[in-house]
């Protein structure tokens, strides 16, 4: 009995990995600008995945746009994730030649992350926010970003610390940038890149060929149900000498603020810590054993919630002379993959169940 019991443990368990596997949408279309065109999409299971729905819009009426439904596992372009909830986007600033607009912010591609079956229908598009609406103080742009260049850059390429505590520019070298810019790039750190800098950055900075606008790139995650932000790279152009140093990226950092609306997208039917664009169905199975010893019968009756199909019942018999009898009463549909894994769960755990019982 202990032997065949510590089998339905270990089945049990395999079994509750494979339930796992999330159904997500599959498409993508492409389209003049911002005149969205749906596709025709397919779904598909995949084990520990996340559903993702990318939405790029173009600001310019003579380029083109795209959408696009997958896993996240086939998107290559998506970075390392913490939570399966979350909104990733680009977004920059950068100094506008008008003097009236002053700092001017602008957007590009915006994707959703999500973990509930088929959350990322492509219908679902225009209830994305715009943009994670990032900012940065007018008066921090204006401190480091500004002034008059005529004489050089900082050329460096090294790992910093997550935090950035060593702003130390001496294993740096300078570079005449005469009526130039200075830039620098700073990337964390992730498995593809060419510099591995363990949990840190990749601080790379040099003199620009040319006279460039004072602008600010980022690429940010925000996490819907921690409400926490990362900015995985921050892209800068500064106008003053020596201004691309480790300092200059890490108050640029800190400064950054997000504040994206979500509220066309978490729909209100949902508790707080579940997103979903579309309500998740939910089901709720009578579960009736009537036990036998002898003479005797005993009857209990049970509910059992989650996705599955019935009736079904299920007679199981002892060495010890007790029959067991499950009638298992559910009113729900399912379907795929996932269908045959809940089916299977619930048969084993009412198995596992009597053998304690």
């Amino acid at each position: 009995m202990l032997n065949l019991s510590c089998f339905v443990a270990l089945l049990f368990l395999s079994l509750n990995h494979s339930i796992s596997a999330l159904s997500c949408y599959e498409c993508e279309s492409t389209f003049p600008a911002s005149s969205i065109c749906l596709p025709t999409c397919t779904t598909r299971f995949v084990p520990d995945s996340t559903c993702v729905l990318l939405r790029n819009i173009s600001l310019e009426p003579s380029d083109v746009g795209s959408l696009r439904a997958a896993h996240i596992g086939d998107v290559p372009t998506m970075p390392n994730i913490t939570e399966k909830s979350f909104v990733f986007g680009e977004e920059a600033v950068y100094l506008n030649p008008s003097a009236a607009v002053g700092w001017d912010w602008e957007y590009g591609p915006i994707t959703y992350g999500c973990d509930t079956d088929n959350c990322n229908h492509p219908e679902d598009v225009n209830r994305l926010p715009n943009a994670l609406n990032a900012r940065i103080p007018n008066a921090t742009l204006e401190r480091l970003l500004l002034g008059d260049l005529d004489s050089s850059c900082y050329v460096c390429d090294t790992c910093l610390d997550s935090d950035v505590t060593n702003t130390d520019m001496s294993n740096c070298t300078k570079e005449p940038c005469l009526n130039h810019a200075c830039g620098f790039v700073a990337t964390r750190n992730s498995p593809s890149s060419t510099k591995q800098c363990n949990a840190g950055w990749h601080y790379s900075s040099y003199c620009m060929g040319s006279r460039e606008v004072a602008q600010v790139d980022m690429t940010l995650i925000y996490y819907i149900r921690s409400k926490s932000f990362y900015i995985y790279q921050m892209e800068a152009v500064c106008l003053r000498n020596d201004c691309n140093n480790m300092t200059t990226f890490k108050q640029l950092k800190d400064a950054v603020t997000v504040d994206p609306d979500l509220t066309c997208l978490i729909d209100s039917s949902n508790s707080s810590t579940t997103t979903s664009i579309r309500p998740v169905t939910s089901t709720t199975a009578r579960v009736t054993t009537s036990t036998a010893v002898g003479g005797l019968t005993s009857t209990t009756t049970r509910q059992v919630t989650g996705t599955l199909t019935g009736p079904t019942t299920t007679q199981l018999s002892t060495g010890s002379g007790i029959t067991t009898v499950s009638n298992i009463q559910i009113t729900t549909t399912g379907s795929g993959p996932e269908q045959l894994f809940v089916n299977t769960k619930l048969f084993i755990f009412v198995i596992f169940f009597f053998l304690f019982h």
